[in-house]
């Protein structure tokens, strides 16, 4: 009597493989998620890079003189010109993106959409993921060197190091400054946890880590016109020693 060839699986057999495959996605998923994560920090880095080419160009244009901020927290502009992003990408080129695709941030609008911004007009909403640092701002710059606080503002020839000077960076996605389009420093320069109030302006963990650590990695811009993903620790760590203030960027 002849065995039968057996056809399929059985019952086990397919309850393995079925063990396997999931095994396999539950490694693959997460290594899936950081490799589209590393995209998207890389193409936000792009994002900060385009717009300090444009920057120079702006610099270039206006003999020296740097652009300037407009959008405060709370909804006040500082004037009537156009927001810093808006000059750059109308005037000097098309590749320049306001949202970061690492920017997951729930009040991005027009109104009525996103979520309303605290302490800000109603309607008003997110409307970029990036800031430039307020020392290179001449209205809201809080003192030149050795502390001047009379000082009417940075030009470019003025910046000592500007490899060593941050000036693009990304905003916070949540709270009062998701609105604005740069941060106040020296309120963190002020804090026992420079780190811990930043990340309350600035999204200093865009890139990697835990947000109000002064381990968290985030896209900085700096002002001749590289970027990098660098640590807070790396660009800030007390008044003395940081890449905020021009008379102290090292």
């Amino acid at each position: 009597m002849t065995r039968q060839k057996r056809l399929g699986f059985t019952l086990i057999e397919l309850l393995v493989v079925i063990s396997i495959i999931a095994i396999l996605i539950a490694i693959l998923l997460p290594a899936m998620g950081r490799a589209r994560h590393s995209a998207r920090a890389m193409q936000c880095l792009s994002n900060i890079r385009q717009m300090q080419i444009a920057h120079t160009a702006y610099v270039i244009e206006h003999k020296g003189q740097l652009i300037q901020a407009n959008l405060a927290h709370g909804g006040i502009s500082h004037g009537s010109f156009d927001p810093w992003f808006v000059t750059l990408a109308q005037d000097y080129g098309t590749d320049i993106t306001a949202r970061s695709p690492l920017d997951d941030s729930p009040h991005w609008g027009p109104a009525p959409n996103g979520t309303p911004i605290p302490g800000a007009p109603a309607t008003q909403r997110r409307v970029t993921s990036y800031g430039i640092n307020n020392f290179l701002d001449k209205v809201t710059n809080p003192w030149g060197p050795d502390f001047n606080t009379s000082f009417q503002g940075y030009t470019w020839d003025t910046v000592k190091r500007p490899s060593a000077t941050i000036q693009f960076i990304t905003m916070a996605y949540e709270g009062d400054f998701a609105g604005a389009d740069h941060p106040h420093v020296e309120s963190w320069l002020s804090h026992p946890s420079p780190a811990f109030k930043a990340s309350q302006q600035a999204q200093i963990n865009s890139v990697r880590g835990e947000a109000k650590q002064a381990s968290a990695v985030s896209n900085w811009g700096y002002l001749d016109g590289h970027a990098q993903a660098q640590p807070f620790s790396d660009v800030l760590t007390d008044i003395n020693t940081n890449r905020f203030d021009p008379w102290k960027a090292r």
